[in-house]
């Protein structure tokens, strides 16, 4: 098993972080753990997702966003749209 951490930030300003996740990888699969905190309400959200890549595209439906790994030193990833 291995897991990677991500962050789902504003594209505009990667400071912004809109949720933190983990991809984990076994043998055979792939699954994304998402944490989010609504700044509105407060309320804490969780999610569970094929890949890094598709909570990208649930998320990035709303709000522009781009996938960036804990590990990248370059730019992140962008939304290439729906998965």
């Amino acid at each position: 098993m291995e897991a990677n951490l991500f962050s789902l930030v504003d594209a505009a300003d990667s400071t912004r972080i809109f949720a933190w996740g983990m991809e984990i990888m076994e043998e055979d699969t792939t699954t994304a753990v998402v944490y989010r905190r609504d700044p509105v309400t407060g309320r804490t959200m969780l999610g569970q997702h094929r890949s890094a890549e598709s909570a990208l595209a649930r998320y990035g439906r709303r709000v522009p966003l781009v996938l960036a790994w804990e590990f990248d030193e370059e730019e992140p990833l962008g939304n290439s749209g729906p998965a």
